[in-house]
């Protein structure tokens, strides 16, 4: 049996920093609490919007093919009798497919799904080359020194992250306090 690949393995994540030599065992704690928490908190959020894009994209590409298909059949002579059964599975048919790409479109779970998956790899790959001394860290010659500009990108990273989450947001947030004042002085 072939063995699930994953993107993120918390458990080998987390071994990895427990034998690192940081010379305070705070801050081993620091890169699980910190670190490795974000990882998979971005790496939960990316896995759920993801299955639930491709629910509603399904569902829409799916109900959308069968939409044509059933009112061909209703106009067959040979499923007259069945015509009022065409006629509703074609409506039906049709709220699933309106339903759905409205939902994707209120909640963007394609870009919620490409925005986290990039985060989560984001300070992943800043972890990778924190442990293996490389990138920003490649002039350091112990963990311990290199800690602090590495306590400080990820710090950068997870506010950077926030920001654009709040910037995404807000203006929804707004728009909806804007429309209900406007409908409450009509």
């Amino acid at each position: 049996m072939k063995k699930k690949s994953v993107l993120v393995d918390l458990k080998r994540l987390k071994g990895l920093i427990n034998n690192l030599d940081l010379g305070d065992e705070r801050l081993n704690e620091y890169l699980d609490a910190r670190w490795v928490n974000y990882i998979e908190w971005w790496d939960s959020r990316s896995s759920d919007a993801k299955k639930k894009y491709h629910a509603l994209r399904a569902a829409v590409v799916i109900a959308g093919a069968l939409v044509p298909v059933l009112i061909g059949l209703r106009e067959l002579a040979v499923w007259r009798s069945y015509t009022w059964v065409f006629a509703v599975a074609s409506i039906l048919a049709s709220l699933v497919v309106a339903i759905c790409a409205g939902l994707e479109s209120v909640y963007g779970y394609g870009n919620i799904w490409r925005e986290k998956r990039a985060a989560a790899e984001l300070i992943k790959s800043e972890g990778f080359s924190f442990l293996q001394l490389a990138g920003d860290y490649k002039d350091y010659t112990s963990h311990k020194e290199a800690f602090k500009p590495f306590a400080t990108n990820v710090e950068q990273l997870i506010r950077s992250e926030i920001k654009d989450y709040i910037t995404a947001v807000a203006p929804r947030k707004s728009e909806k306090r804007d429309n209900l004042e406007r409908e409450m002085d009509s």
